[in-house]
């Protein structure tokens, strides 16, 4: 069958706007993961054979159209975070995939044009471009395409070694293999046989490998040391918590807390932002018996002989050498050990901006009048190891990534020296949306990635446990209910992610930069011919 080239405007727009919506099918919630390994073909249809500049600017709609319906959730999060309108709200989504759309616009606006310069090669130069352009994504709010494989253990392994970017490179190199046939066919030429049969190949040795090492992980596994931990989750709005009085707030987590005590857990979590006050306060409240939130947290920890992990803000005051007062907020996880006393304290180091504080706003203070809602937290300065014991009272150590710490590399090399990850997190601001799925998504990668199994508690879901194999274990419900039991299996790897595999974008980057040079050379070599 002959397939046409693209000789109509309206059907390049279209073609592009349906692979960049294909962003939002390919992760969860609907997780048709399978789709993303062609799901770009018909916009590369659209970019045949054109230039630089029209390509461009059809992988820049891509890109928009696609961050557009990815992060669609932005515009209800914005208004619950700020005193935004909802027209304000709907701006603020067009200019983020406006800036975010602007990789996609690199990626396949140089295809056309790597492959009039390098021939066949280009299949492995724009898989690497990619992997480039997203490395450069900044911190708020990445998206990592090779992510949407974390359903399938036997490909995902490749995380191990390369970081999730490895499984981005192969997704588009499948992606731009498939459409150097569909090229070939157009312009009557012979399928690339020998590219199909490297594809097959690499495929079939990665599932291998990954089988090999799940396999060998599950052995590991399978002889850990194992310990009790309380899933709790709730099923509350941000609305409603909102109008929650701060006791009647913790008084929900310490009742769903005493209803699994006697099935005698290790460890208890509450997520972040499950209480109002400081839990190191020594100030006694009436309300909490006339004692102090410490003595009442330690009372519950060491009562119920198990470890608890709450999420709650931390205000320190003191005056400075010119006598003015100050205030610091931080986002904070406190430990109380089951013996009964206060432990550590980690202070969240990646404040989520326009979330957790204002950009510049410690520059132009006006800031914060126009937006309202934000808060004003500091960054934490320290990473954290918090030890515990288990029953048999064997030590234990844990990190704590809040919140979106948990998708950023970069913030979880910090927390990565210990037995087990617990990403605690309020996911009740993004509502019923694909938000806490994405989130949730993307923590996954970073179980193995690091090879450590990572706990998620979030307020309303999804909370979870992630091995280091990728084995995702008691997924909750979104907005359900929850107060459960389950054993998590500690066990360390020594990923070659970890021993240098996060290297690999930036040899993309450099690999993207020679072709850039190389083919900039070969273009001027032939104009001169000319």
């Amino acid at each position: 069958m002959n397939i046409p080239p693209p000789n109509n405007l309206l059907a390049r727009i279209i073609a592009a706007m349906l692979s960049g919506g294909c962003l939002m099918v390919v992760a969860p919630p609907a997780n048709l993961w399978w789709l993303h390994w062609f799901s770009w073909v018909p916009l590369l249809w659209a970019l045949y054979p054109g230039g630089v500049k029209s390509n461009f600017k059809l992988g820049y709609l891509a890109g928009w159209f696609g961050m557009c319906c990815i992060f669609f959730w932005i515009v209800e999060t914005v208004q619950r975070f700020s005193s935004l309108n909802l027209p304000l709200s709907y701006l603020i989504l067009a200019l983020f995939s406006s800036a975010f759309g602007l990789y996609y616009a690199v990626t396949w606006g140089t295809a056309m044009w790597l492959r009039k310069h390098f021939g066949y090669k280009w299949v492995f130069l724009t898989p690497a471009v990619h992997v480039a352009m997203e490395n450069l994504s900044p911190a708020l709010f990445p998206y990592y395409e090779g992510v949407t494989q974390y359903r399938v253990p036997a490909m995902f392994q490749l995380a191990s070694v390369t970081g999730s970017m490895g499984l981005t490179y192969l997704l588009f190199w499948v992606n731009c293999v498939t459409a150097e046939g569909l090229f070939r066919r157009m312009e009557g030429r012979r399928q690339p046989l020998k590219l199909y049969g490297t594809v097959i190949a690499v495929i079939s040795a990665n599932l291998g490998f990954g089988t090999l090492r799940h396999q060998a992980v599950e052995a590991q596994l399978n002889n850990a040391q194992t310990i009790q931990t309380a899933i709790l989750q709730q099923n509350t709005t941000m609305e409603a918590r909102m109008k929650e009085d701060a006791y009647d707030e913790l008084d929900s987590w310490v009742s769903r807390t005493q209803s699994i005590v006697d099935l005698k857990p290790d460890l208890v979590v509450w997520p972040e932002g499950s209480m109002h006050f400081n839990p190191a306060s020594e100030r006694a409240y009436r309300k909490l018996g006339d004692r102090s939130p410490k003595e009442y947290l330690e009372n519950i920890a060491g009562e119920g002989n198990f470890h608890l992990l709450l999420g709650g803000g931390t205000q320190e005051r003191g005056r400075g050498t010119d006598g003015k007062r100050w205030r610091k907020s931080y986002n904070s996880a406190y430990s109380f050990l089951r013996t009964g006393e206060l432990g550590a304290r980690y202070d969240k180091m990646v404040p989520l901006p326009f979330g957790e504080y204002i950009p510049l706003s410690d520059t132009f203070p006006w800031l914060r009048g126009i937006v309202q809602g934000p808060g004003d937290f500091r960054k934490g300065k320290t990473p954290t190891a918090f030890e515990a014991t288990d029953s048999a009272g064997d030590t234990y150590t844990y990190s704590v990534p809040i919140c979106y710490e948990g998708i950023l590399s970069s913030a979880m090399a910090n927390l990565a020296d210990v037995d087990l990850f617990i990403n605690i997190t309020n996911d009740a601001w993004f509502g019923d949306s694909g938000c806490p799925h994405q989130h949730a998504m993307l923590t996954a990668g970073q179980a193995v990635q690091w090879g450590r199994p990572l706990l998620r508690i979030a307020y309303t879901g999804i909370s979870w446990v992630v091995e280091p194999h990728g084995d995702i274990l008691y997924e909750t419900d979104l907005f359900s209910e929850v107060a459960i039991v389950k054993p998590i299996r500690l066990h360390s790897i020594n990923t070659l992610y970890r021993q240098g595999g996060w290297l690999f974008p930036y040899l993309c980057s450099a690999l993207s930069l020679w072709a850039l040079l190389v083919g900039r050379r070969r273009e001027r070599a032939l104009t001169e011919i000319v």
